[in-house]
């Protein structure tokens, strides 16, 4: 059987991260720098003026002469005269990658799926011309309400489906198209007339794959009717949970800032693009899948879920959560108030309002607990129940001992119980027994001695450390707050912190130092503020002083009778008690 080359998204995506652009074009063309691109002569068209352009940040080059663009395969193919997958043989032999190959028979199902994408590139022509018609005037005109400008539908090639029934039919048989293809696109279906269009007065939203091929679209109801929305139907090349509206154009600023921000639509997507946030992919209005996080990993390692503020969209939030963490995602969630939706929010609070809800959005953990807490009526004994409940469940799913630690307290601070309680209840839907606390109470009337366990340290104490080491890096000028609260080196037991801390306070910098700060700022930033982190450390070395002073009064319970002893145990008890009546931490 014959062995064909074939070439997955990953493996051009592969090639691609491989190749560096400006090696490649600067085999042909003798390029400099400028800022943070390179300019030289074009090498499809005579200039004497350099207007062609190669960006290392996007890899991808454009002439504003003679208007040609695009990435390294396809410079490649201009130059060399080489088809697609000769180009994109050509890359891969030059960086090592292996081009598998496939049979024939799958060969054959490959050109079957780019036919389809090619009678979707044309339908696309013909609804992007529609829009332009003097017909599509009203449709012109709902754009422009909903803040579509006429730039941002030709930047998203937007589209008209007129009323007629059989009007992209005729347009695909005239330009020598089969209709049983196009049925096969889920661009028509057969009727009693024969075939007619599926798509029929709805505004068109072309829907592309993450490489830019054009695979099915949506369609939005100009008039009343039902359904609101139409997408494509399943088909060779559409499947909308493996597809994210907008990819093709954003991933690379995706990249850049490796983050995602995920919406539910075509519109809400193109309002964020229209006040400067070009780093979104819609979900389609479907629930959020494997294939969708497995995409999206290639491209960044954290997102942000901006959903719509009603009870769907905060449903689809948590499913997505979900997804998105278990292929290890950094995930947050930018909520909005019931009934609002980027698109809306968008358009009325403009790029500062959405920068500013952006930065506001919470920890995914931190949203599960607040929505939890928010279904109930916690100021009643049954409503803080039933959450707590609830809570329990959702704390004792957490793997990590120090997220489940640090999200316990934050749980039981919104719930308004104490955290010992709550940790309690996490522990035994684990099954973790618990050792008993070190006794205050003690019998100094000659009772036998006995050995007192010592809980050890919890490790949501090294957490805590950390998060307020971090910002000391970040903000030196807190270090005063600090040392005023009467913290030293020695209430740092991790080691390395420790060291960091001698340093800052010192003003001593040593390659050790140096080393852990380094790994400590690559961190992504804190999910708290500063207050939360240096309240909670404090609570800690309060903690651990009391803990310290148990102890001494444990050892001394059984000790011999005298006034030495008697008073050591007055002032142990005296500081004992001034630590847990002390408010100021």
């Amino acid at each position: 059987m014959m062995e064909i080359a074939r070439f997955s998204d990953e493996l051009i995506e592969q090639v691609k991260a491989a190749v560096d652009i400006v090696e490649v074009v600067g085999r042909r063309v003798e390029l400099r720098p400028t800022g943070k691109n390179y300019v030289g002569l074009c090498p499809f068209h005579s200039e004497k003026t350099p207007s062609f352009t190669v960006s290392p940040e996007k890899q991808f080059f454009h002439c504003f002469g003679c208007q040609k663009g695009g990435n390294v395969i396809n410079f490649v193919m201009e130059t060399e005269n080489l088809s697609f997958p000769e180009a994109v043989t050509k890359l891969a032999e030059e960086k090592g990658i292996k081009v598998p190959t496939i049979s024939s028979q799958d060969q054959r199902r490959e050109e079957e799926r780019e036919r389809l994408r090619q009678i979707n590139q044309m339908a696309a022509r013909y609804y992007y011309r529609n829009l332009r018609l003097p017909q599509g005037a009203q449709a012109r005109e709902c754009l422009q309400k909903r803040g579509i400008t006429e730039q941002l539908a030709r930047d998203f090639y937007l589209g008209l489906s007129f009323e007629e029934w059989d009007g992209l039919a005729n347009f695909l048989q005239a330009q020598g198209f089969d209709l049983e293809l196009a049925q096969a696109a889920g661009l028509v279906t057969t009727g009693k007339r024969g075939y007619v269009d599926r798509f029929r007065g709805r505004l068109m939203f072309p829907i592309c794959d993450h490489l830019g091929r054009f695979v099915g679209f949506g369609g939005r109801l100009l008039g009343e009717g039902q359904p609101k929305y139409l997408n494509t139907g399943q088909t060779a090349v559409f499947n909308k949970s493996y597809v994210l509206y907008g990819l093709n154009w954003s991933k690379d600023e995706i990249k850049a800032q490796d983050q995602v921000i995920i919406v539910e639509g075509y519109t809400d997507l193109i309002s964020l693009f229209a006040v400067g946030q070009r780093n979104v992919a819609a979900s389609l209005g479907t629930a959020f899948t494997s294939a969708h996080a497995r995409l999206l990993k290639r491209f960044c390692s954290r997102a942000v879920i901006a959903f719509d503020g009603d009870a769907a969209g905060q449903r689809a939030a948590w499913r997505g959560i979900e997804v998105l963490h278990k292929f290890g995602l950094q995930v947050r969630v930018a909520e909005l108030a019931s009934g609002q939706d980027p698109d809306t929010f968008a358009r009325t609070q403009g790029a500062q309002g959405v920068r500013a809800w952006l930065h506001r959005a919470k920890p995914f953990r931190e949203y599960q607990i607040d929505r939890i807490i928010s279904q109930h009526d916690v100021e009643t004994r049954e409503g803080k129940l039933t959450a707590s409940t609830e809570l329990v469940t959702l704390l004792a799913q957490l793997t990590s001992a120090v997220e489940r630690d640090e999200y316990t307290r934050y749980a039981a601070e919104r719930l308004g119980v104490s955290e010992q309680s709550l940790a309690a209840e996490v522990s035994n839907k684990l099954g973790i027994g618990r050792v008993s606390r070190v006794q205050t109470r003690r019998n100094l009337k000659g009772a036998p001695r006995r050995r007192v366990l010592r809980p050890p340290m919890e490790v949501g104490e090294e957490l805590r450390e950390r998060e307020v080491l971090r910002y000391l890096l970040q903000e030196p000028e807190r270090l005063a707050e600090v040392k005023a609260r009467g913290v030293t080196a020695s209430d740092f037991l991790h080691a390395d912190y420790r060291h960091v801390y001698v340093s800052l306070s010192q003003n001593i910098p040593d390659q050790r130092g140096t080393a852990i700060a380094s790994r400590l700022l690559s961190l992504p930033a804190p999910a708290a503020s500063w207050e939360d982190c240096f309240r909670s450390f404090l609570a800690v070395l309060r903690k651990r002083r009391l803990r310290k002073i148990e102890e001494k009064l444990s050892l001394l319970e059984n000790d011999r009778k005298g006034l030495d002893v008697r008073m050591e145990l007055y002032q142990l008890l005296k500081e004992y008690y001034g630590i847990y009546r002390e408010d100021s931490y």
